[in-house]
């Protein structure tokens, strides 16, 4: 495949992921170009290419003049059903707990699969968040979201982004937990410069510890009981 498609395609994945992180819902409309080039480290051409590809996909819609919109399309989340388990009632140790399964072998995927692009802005995320903790600014889940929402979407997995509206169910209640207590705050972050150290030096074995170690150390700053 031309290294302009591949380029294109996985732009086209990226775009697809924000979509199932709910990041955006269906008549939203997407941000402009050079944001969103921005955003995904594209050109613009690329960015064009893999707007066009989800727009026969039905996933996107362009409308001359006005601009890209998610349409109200069932395709993105049509494999698994995986959006009922975001609608089920769970307890913040379960959510947690499927956290601690899925995520380091997400972060241990990631360090193999993800592009160039993809670590620097796993990086760029990272460090974002860590100056919107410091502040105390009220976007911390926002950003937090960002952050791990970007390594799991490294490991190239549609299984794992599916998963994504759960993950975030876990992060925003864990946010208000933390917000609540400095050093929640400082341990997240410390956790957050291990997990990128090892990512940044494409380590899986040491990614996929630094992700278990945070996970578990948020589930006691939590007080979850770890059987």
């Amino acid at each position: 495949m031309p290294a302009n498609n591949i380029l294109s395609a996985r732009a086209a994945d990226q775009i697809t992921e924000m979509l199932t992180q709910g990041r955006f819902q269906p008549g939203d409309k997407l941000p402009g170009e050079p944001e969103l080039s921005q955003e995904l480290g594209i050109s613009r051409t690329t960015l064009r290419e893999a707007i066009r590809v989800l727009t026969t996909r039905g996933i996107l819609e362009v409308r001359r003049g006005v601009g890209t919109f998610v349409t109200r399309s069932e395709h993105i989340h049509a494999d698994y059903e995986l959006l009922k388990i975001q609608n089920t009632r769970v307890s913040l140790k379960d959510l947690y707990e499927m956290r601690l399964m899925f995520e380091p072998q997400a972060a241990y995927y990631a360090s193999l699969r993800a592009t160039d692009e993809e670590i620097d802005s796993i990086i760029r995320h990272g460090q974002e968040l860590e100056a919107i903790v410091k502040a105390r600014d009220p976007r911390w889940d926002e950003y937090e979201q960002k952050f791990h929402n970007s390594i799991a979407a490294a490991a190239h997995n549609q299984f794992i982004t599916g998963l994504f509206p759960t993950f975030n169910r876990a992060i925003r209640q864990g946010v208000i937990l933390a917000n609540e207590s400095p050093l929640i705050a400082e341990h997240t972050l410390g956790d957050h410069r291990l997990i990128m150290e090892y990512l940044r030096d494409r380590n899986p074995v040491g990614a996929k510890a630094a992700m278990h170690l945070h996970m578990l150390n948020t589930m006691r700053d939590f007080q979850i009981e770890i059987d």
